[in-house]
């Protein structure tokens, strides 16, 4: 078979091993549009989708919600509403429009021994204070929420998120059940307009949720990369691989790499020339965008976003698979999943030798990447592309 149409083989086999599931469409159950997708599972194999729900756009009311799966990915439940905007009035001195709740970055704990699978929920009120809420029942019902902000915010502060994205506890070494938060901060005074300097930072807990602290916080601000929404994978070894949004920074490319051989406690670019994070480009080229990490098994990673240079051009469009089998060092292009307009995205181990993808996305030809959120799912021998 000729290379060309070797690869269109493989692009066709990707796309068509198993069909997309809408899990959210805009404008259903009361809400204009979804957005910000984040995917775990849980203990007993179920999968939940978590996302915001929003009458609008960034500063709109919005809520948290979770749809779940009981068979891989195939069949998505009723909605659930796991944070109200409302609720928060009180907290937020009577102000009733318009309350943003978002970030999703839930985690999985398997290794708590009094409460083994607790989900652990981290999110954001108004990009501004951190709360979060444990589920004990597989996300079934969920506890009462309670506020970190003081102990993971800086004072100088102002814009946070937690994720958007999956986080993770660490399977090896002495920080051995260590929960690690991805997020990402401005620095100055909390406002909308989302100006100040960008870092991304981790938040961490070594006894299973009921304390949480700050840990590696890149505050190299004028280096030229803008570390934004931030995404971590554990590597064999033990070191953590953080990749992040560059947000239109002046380096090279659009994805910014720093590595953490304490377990989140403080960030090594690897690289004398970058102080935190350095850039990296080549065949990690997503648009500015926020983008997924998951180790999917021994020896390979993924990661999930948006191509640059793909058949859609350039901009938010075009959900593809990346993979690497050297633990990060070097990637390949993998499957094309969405042709067409597509953003947000979160991975998550479906099963042994399954691997599945929650993205925003829009129809060919349409403009919007957030006409609905889907779920798709496929061998990891795809990803890999039988190799």
């Amino acid at each position: 078979m000729s290379f060309p149409l070797l690869i269109l083989s493989f692009v066709a086999l990707s796309l068509s091993a198993l069909q997309a599931k809408t899990v959210f469409k805009a404008g259903e159950d009361g809400y204009r549009i979804y957005r910000i997708p984040a995917v775990v599972k849980t203990a007993n194999g179920h999968l939940l989708a978590f996302c915001e729900a929003r009458q609008g756009g960034d500063a709109s009311e919005i809520d948290l919600v979770v749809k779940r799966s009981k068979d891989g990915g195939k069949f998505w439940g009723s909605l659930q509403v796991v944070q109200e905007s409302s609720d928060f009035v009180k907290i937020l001195g009577g102000r009733t429009k318009d309350i943003t709740i978002g970030n999703p970055a839930p985690v999985v704990d398997l290794l708590d021994p009094d409460h083994p699978g607790r989900i652990w929920l981290p999110f954001t009120l108004e990009n501004d204070r951190v709360f979060v809420v444990s589920s004990d029942d597989h996300g079934a019902s969920w506890s009462d929420r309670r506020e970190i902000t003081k102990s993971v915010k800086k004072k100088d502060w102002g814009w946070y998120a937690t994720g958007p994205v999956h986080s993770i506890q660490l399977q090896r070494g002495k920080h051995r059940g260590r929960l690690v938060i991805p997020c990402d901060h401005r620095v100055g005074k909390f406002d909308w307009a989302d100006h100040g300097p960008l870092g991304a930072h981790a938040v961490i807990s070594d006894d299973h949720g009921k304390t949480w602290k700050l840990g590696a916080v890149d505050d190299s601000y004028d280096d030229g990369l803008n570390a934004n929404e931030t995404t971590v994978v554990e590597l064999e070894d033990g070191t953590l691989y953080f990749n992040t949004r560059d947000q239109n920074g002046a380096a090279k490319g659009t994805r910014g790499v720093a590595l953490s051989k304490d377990g989140g406690e403080s960030f090594q670019t690897g690289s004398p020339k970058w102080k935190g994070f350095r850039p990296v480009a080549g065949v990690l080229d997503p648009p500015v965008v926020q983008c997924a990490l998951l180790r999917a098994d021994k020896g390979l990673i993924v990661f999930s976003g948006p191509d640059e240079n793909g058949p859609t051009g350039k901009g938010r469009s075009d959900l593809r698979l990346r993979y690497s089998t050297d633990q990060a060092k070097t990637w390949r292009d993998g499957p094309l999943l969405h042709v067409g307009p597509a953003a947000y995205s979160d991975l998550v181990l479906v099963s042994e030798g399954t691997i599945g993808v929650l993205f925003e996305s829009g129809d060919k030809g349409q403009r919007s990447s957030y006409q609905r959120i889907e779920f798709k799912a496929l061998p990891l021998k795809d990803v890999r592309g039988s190799k």
